[in-house]
């Protein structure tokens, strides 16, 4: 009897003009985390779509509890006891949260008629088990990103399967959640559920992960214990190189300040926040979930009204009524939700970067194609976008290169204050890098970088100045000198509201 759970050999996945899976290797363990890990576009979702069922064009051998088995669909998969929480959120939004858990197998009375009272029920199970609050009654659509990730990880619990593959699942946690979700975690090990677990946190892959397997451009490089390897190893075998200055820093002198926020209220959700951001730096914003920071930043842009408050843009008040305003005035946002808010996903990449500012393919005789190509070329190299061409729809891309276009989008507009809403996340180690190495190119030309993160460490090693909230209020700020020694456990303080130094 084989040790493994399941055992994956040559697999090969080709797309048009690329070879996403060059006859690669994995296996499982019953009771173990498995981490894969690599850069976005290195095959970790593609080979975990084929043993998902999700992706059945595939070319090689899936060993599955000792038995050869061909990974035909996704309910095929999952009647074997294979589950798999997608990166990207893929809810019927109009429908409710026990909907959404049990969508194609509703309980149902002997008259064939749904049975809500039970399948509201079994989805009340299902939340308090991860020590959830949300209502199994309420409408996905009025859920935040974190809350429909909780609500993904409910429905793979649903299934009672074997292995489970999350992908991507902290992404739009809470640190609470996170600690919930790895409580779960530890309790399907010892019930002998393989985890298979893909991320690009690598303090969370120490914390949980038994083993881990890397991938770099679509090819197998190790398979590793996690407590034989230490985070600097697992990076430079990712990316195939030694990763310095991991959160690279130039000094800029500060200049002007750019935009300026007074007492901006908005309901329960913003309850008089004021900051202002500066020529020159990366202003910082910290905060849980629940702490209006996204909120703050579509009020400033001009997607949604604000209540009373004041902005002023390079000294003169200003009233923003909508998105294109801002734009005209030299913001850009670039959206904490690349996939509904920052693509339109059957554009193509060229399309998606030319969506906020045509003009750079225009000519005396009107737009030109080839100058579209050119320009949105050398934006996209200089992004390290993975894609044969930039004709590719978007929706064909990994999210870490679908997030790499949007930022390429905004770059296109040369605005002057630029709002980055949690710029890397589902990114890998190499491209942060990068994005951070174009924040700090941003700030040497004289822009004015605002950053909202969810990750504590990326917020305290890019920003010159970091605004920390709590359930819409501001409750620290940190700068200057105190910028030098400041510590997570004070920034946490504050975003617990445990603690604040406002006046």
């Amino acid at each position: 009897m084989s040790e493994y759970l399941v055992e994956m050999n040559d697999i090969t996945v080709q797309f048009p003009g690329v070879l996403a899976l060059d006859h690669v290797h994995f296996d499982a363990k019953p009771g173990e985390v498995h981490v894969l890990l690599g850069e976005n576009g290195a095959g970790k979702s593609t080979i975990m779509k084929v043993l998902a069922g999700v992706n059945t064009n595939y070319e090689g051998e899936i060993i599955y509890k000792g038995e050869k088995i061909v990974s035909r669909s996704i309910e095929e998969q999952r009647e074997r006891g294979v589950s798999i929480i997608f990166q990207e959120l893929n809810q019927l939004k109009n429908l409710t949260v026990a909907e959404n858990i049990f969508m194609g197998r509703q309980p149902t009375k002997a008259g064939g008629q749904i049975d809500w009272k039970t399948m509201n029920r079994k989805a009340r199970e299902l939340l308090d088990s991860i020590h959830s609050d949300i209502s199994e009654k309420a409408q996905v659509s009025s859920l935040s990103v974190g809350q429909m990730q909780m609500v993904e990880i409910a429905k793979a619990l649903s299934f009672d399967c074997d292995i489970i593959i999350m992908d991507e699942p902290t992404s739009a946690l809470t640190e609470k959640e996170v600690a919930s979700l790895f409580e779960i975690i530890d309790g399907l090990k010892k019930k002998g559920v393989a985890i298979v677990y893909i991320s690009h946190r690598l303090e969370e892959i120490m914390k949980i992960g038994d083993r881990l397997t890397i991938f770099r451009d679509g090819k197998y490089i190790d398979t590793v214990n996690v407590k034989d390897i230490t985070i600097d190893q697992m990076v430079a075998m990712m990316v195939g190189r030694e990763m310095t200055d991991y959160y690279p820093k130039v000094d800029v002198k500060p200049g002007e300040k750019l935009l300026e926020v007074t007492d901006i209220r908005q309901g329960d959700t913003l309850k008089g926040i004021s900051f202002y951001a500066r020529a020159g730096e990366i202003t910082g914003f910290y905060g849980l979930m629940g702490a209006g920071r996204t909120e703050l930043m579509r009020a400033i842009f001009g997607a949604d009204p604000f209540t009373s408050g004041e902005i002023k843009v390079k000294g003169q008040s200003v009233a923003i009524k909508s998105c294109e305003q801002a734009k005209k005035l030299g913001l850009a946002l670039l959206t904490e939700d690349r996939k509904s808010q920052g693509l339109i996903l059957e554009f193509s990449l060229n399309q998606n970067i030319s969506l906020a500012n045509m003009n750079t393919a225009m000519t005396s005789f009107g737009f030109n194609k080839a100058k579209e190509t050119a320009h949105n070329q050398k934006l996209a190299d200089s992004m390290r976008v993975k894609t044969p061409s930039l004709e590719q729809k978007a929706k064909n891309l990994s999210g870490g290169n679908q997030q790499k276009v949007v930022i390429c989008k905004w770059l296109n507009t040369d605005s002057d204050i630029i709002i980055f809403d949690e710029p890397t996340r589902g990114i890998d180690v190499g491209a942060k890098a990068e994005i951070y190495k174009i924040m700090n190119a941003l700030k040497e030309q004289g822009k004015a970088v605002i950053m909202v993160s969810s990750e504590l460490a990326e917020c305290m090693g890019v920003s010159d100045r970091i605004y920390v909230m709590h359930e819409g209020e501001m409750t620290g700020i940190i700068e200057g000198k105190d910028m030098k020694n400041v510590t997570e456990e004070l920034v946490v303080g504050y975003a617990t509201g445990a603690k604040t130094n406002m006046k």
